[in-house]
Formats: structure tokens, C-alpha cells, sequence
């Protein structure tokens, strides 16, 4: 495997000028589907927790982020059908806070950048750069800021012009490849710390306070909150407590943790096992290891995202069989769903400026989301795979006594070894994930270089 490249090395401003360029021709794609002459994407304004003078943490609106590397709320981004794209960036006189991050000096050659004192100053100046507002699209999470641009509610946000912004979303650029690659090496560096701490037994607030140390960041700045769970808790899908106290027995270790680059997030999850674990879960552990690294090297253009997701589901069934947790045969088992409560999510999920990106369960440019089908009516993503793309792959075996339990009587019970899995449910649960590119010829595995499975 070659070394992957060095984000340092890189020629961004030649990256994001081909990257807004073709953004620029999907939006322009989309436009073309509507009456708009234009859209303006706003950044997003902030929003406050109800009957308090407090902020959650700000999440740009992710088609504004696509265009612009810019931190904070209230920047605008016109984008006619015709002619250059204007970014009006917000950058409020405050003593109060302090000032956002200068965008990179590199994307100033290629998207014309003015800087204006408040939100109002950046709403007059986009109706004076666009005579009439009324006939274009607004893509934002504020009514209010485009009711004060002239936007009828008609064009806020309008449905045929999502539909085809999100669809074109699920192709990433190379400056977008990039993005992703470097939040991955970034989410190594933490997952890395996390592993050395684990073999000392650390707990999981130790161990989350290493990984945003590693990393170099703060809580707020995670894209989604760290997974960080030792033993029992490794089989709570989204585990979110940090506990102080030393695992006890201390087994397994699950953290599912990533960074970002530019808006761009890693989602990456390792399940790590010390020394004395569970004979059986051991040997799951090294089964869903091998699993993982299959439907990887399947992943290729064309192929059906829910196909994948089908032979994981025949691959942990398998598995359960062979180890003896299940006593029927593969194929009975897998007929008639027993790998269910074992493992209960989707493979995975597209992934770019979102971490559950858009446009996954799309089928077409011009269509809305579709439905899973009814055996996997947890999936988020259906649409069949194409070069450009970037999913998840996920596989996860967990001991869940909610799911476990109602299968302890009735018809199915025989075909559960109920001593087996009850000695199983302390070890918690199995998920590796890594992030991939699908490529010309077949995928590129993003996270992997910078993480091995097993370290």
C-alpha cells in the first residue's frame, strides 16, 4: 500500500478552484431544474436553548460549508445562474467573544470575499449585489433572515432544488477526498492515544480527555460525540457517558471517535480487546476483523450498498452459527433473521461535510429519499455505489440484553445457546468501521493507513 498524500503538500488553492468549480456547475444543474435565477446559501444563524440567552454548539448549514471554508453563523454565499459566485462573510465587532478563524488565504484567488460589520449590513449588501431577491432560492435554517433578504417562502428551501444539491453531494472532489483523508489521519492520532491508554486500564473519561489531546481540539469541535465505552457499555450503539471510574473487569474497549478538516468529518471505530477476554469473544472479535476487511475489498462502483449490507448480515450470521451462539444452520438463521438482535444497524452511511451525509437514500437526481427495504429498514443508504462516493463500512456483534431477551421464549428459543450469550453480554459488543472511497477501479480505504485494525 502507498504512502497516502501529505495534506501539507498539497496545492489547495489549485484543489478548491476545481472543487468550486464543479460545485458551481451541480448548483447551476439544479438551478436549471426551477424558476431561480439564483440561490443564496446562508451559513445558518444561531439558535439558543429554549427560555435561556445560550447557544448549542453552531453547525454551519452543510451546502453553505460545501462552498465556503469559513467559520461562524450569518455569511452569505450568492450563487447566480450566470456570472461569479460572491461570498459576504460576517465578522461582528465583539468584545464579548472572540474573533473567528481567517478563512485560508487560498481560497481568496478563486471565490470574491467581502467583509461586512453585522448580519443586517450582509443582507443590504446581497440585495444590492442581486436587484430582486424575491425570485431566488434561499438554502438556510432561518425563515426570519430570508424574509429580511425578500425570499417568499415558496423559494425557501425549495424541494426540487434540494433534491438535486444533495444527489450531487454524494460525489466528492479531490479537494473534498482530501478533506476527508486528513480528518482521518487527524482521528488516527487520537485513536492512537486511546489505544495506549487502554492497555492501562484508564478510564473512559481519561481515555476521551487523551484522544481531544491527541487531536489537538476541543469537546465542541468533535463532529459527533466520542464513543469511548469499556465492556457492558461497548454494546450501547451510542454510548455517550464518560465514566470516571476504571473498568472493571476492563475487556473491551469500543471507541468510535473522528476529526475534521475543513467541515469535513471523519467516522472511524475500533474495538480493542486486553488480555483474559471471553475465549468466544475473542473469536468474534477476529471474525468480524476478517468480515469488515471483506465487504471493504467488495466495495466498487456499481455495486449495491444494499447488497453489502445483506452479506454482512449473512457474514455475522455465519459467524454465530460457527461459534455456537446460534444452533441451526447458516442458511435457517439467516432466513429467518437471528443475527438481528446481534446486530441491529446498518453497514454504514455516505459520509462528507455531514458524518450521515446526504443524498444516500436517493435513487435519482430528481427523487426524494426512498425506503429501506423491509428486512433492513435501518439503512441509510440504498443508493448503488459510484466513483466518488465515500461511505462507511461498519459490521458491528453485540450481547444486547433488550434485544437478546425476546427471544427466550417462544418458538426460537432452541436456537439460541442462552448459557453461551449470557456469559457473552459482560464483554459488550464488536464494531470496526473504516472510511472509504470508491474509486475508477475499485476503493480506496481512507482511515486504514493512518489505523490499522489491530495496533
Amino acid at each position: 500500500m502507498s504512502a497516502p498524500p501529505d495534506w501539507s503538500s498539497l496545492d489547495h488553492a489549485a484543489l478548491f478552484a476545481a472543487h468550486l468549480e464543479t460545485s458551481l456547475a451541480a448548483t447551476r444543474e439544479a438551478l436549471a431544474a426551477g424558476p431561480w435565477p439564483g440561490v443564496i446559501f446562508h451559513a445558518g444563524s444561531e439558535t439558543y436553548y429554549h427560555a435561556d440567552d445560550m447557544p448549542p454548539p453552531f453547525h454551519q448549514v452543510p451546502h453553505f460549508a460545501r462552498f465556503a471554508p469559513v467559520a461562524g453563523p450569518e455569511h452569505l454565499l450568492l450563487v447566480p445562474r450566470e456570472g461569479p459566485p460572491r461570498l459576504l462573510r460576517v465578522v461582528a465587532k465583539d468584545f464579548w467573544h472572540e474573533a473567528p478563524v481567517d478563512p485560508p488565504a487560498w481560497i481568496g484567488p478563486v471565490l470574491e470575499l467581502e467583509t461586512l460589520d453585522t448580519p443586517h449590513l450582509a443582507r443590504q449588501r446581497a440585495r444590492e449585489l442581486a436587484s430582486d431577491l424575491s425570485s431566488w432560492a434561499y438554502v438556510g435554517n432561518s425563515t426570519s433572515a430570508a424574509e429580511s433578504l425578500g425570499i417568499p417562502p415558496a423559494s425557501q428551501e425549495p424541494e426540487a432544488l434540494l433534491r438535486r444539491l444533495d444527489w450531487s453531494r454524494a460525489f466528492k472532489t479531490p479537494y473534498e477526498v482530501a478533506c476527508l483523508r486528513e480528518a482521518c489521519r487527524r482521528a488516527g492520532l487520537g485513536h492512537k492515544a486511546v489505544r495506549a491508554g487502554a492497555r492501562e486500564q484508564e478510564s473512559e473519561h481519561r481515555l476521551h480527555l487523551s484522544y481531544l489531546e491527541a487531536v489537538g481540539i476541543v469537546e465542541a469541535q468533535t463532529p459527533y460525540r466520542n464513543i469511548i465505552a469499556w465492556d457492558e457499555h461497548s454494546a450501547v450503539l451510542h454510548y455517550g457517558s464518560k465514566s470516571l471510574q476504571a473498568p472493571q473487569p476492563g475487556y473491551t474497549l469500543l471507541i468510535d471517535a473522528g476529526a475534521t478538516c475543513h467541515g469535513y468529518a471523519s467516522d472511524i471505530t475500533r474495538t480493542h480487546l486486553r488480555d483474559g477476554s471471553h475465549a468466544v469473544f475473542h473469536e468474534c472479535w477476529l471474525g468480524m476483523i476478517r468480515l469488515q476487511d471483506t465487504l471493504v475489498q467488495q466495495v466498487r462502483p456499481g455495486l449495491s450498498y444494499v447488497a453489502l449490507h445483506e452479506a454482512a448480515f449473512r457474514g455475522v450470521t455465519e459467524l454465530l452459527c460457527v461459534l455456537g451462539i446460534l444452533k441451526v444452520s447458516p442458511d435457517e438463521a439467516f432466513a429467518r433473521r437471528f443475527a438481528f438482535p446481534f446486530f441491529p444497524h446498518g453497514l454504514g452511511h455516505h459520509l462528507g461535510i455531514q458524518v450521515h451525509d446526504v443524498g444516500g437514500k436517493q435513487l435519482a437526481a430528481d427523487q426524494g429519499a426512498s425506503a429501506p427495504p423491509e428486512d433492513f429498514p435501518w439503512l441509510r443508504t440504498v443508493r448503488p455505489l459510484a466513483e466518488g462516493h465515500v461511505v462507511t463500512i461498519e459490521p458491528g456483534l453485540y450481547f444486547i440484553p433488550m434485544l437478546l431477551d425476546g427471544f427466550r421464549s417462544g418458538p426460537d428459543a432452541g436456537a439460541f445457546d442462552w448459557t453461551l450469550i449470557d456469559s457473552l453480554v459482560p464483554s459488550g459488543g464488536i464494531r470496526i468501521e473504516d472510511d472509504v472511497l470508491v474509486t475508477a477501479s475499485g476503493h480506496d480505504n481512507l482511515s486504514r493507513p493512518y489505523l490499522p485494525t489491530r495496533s
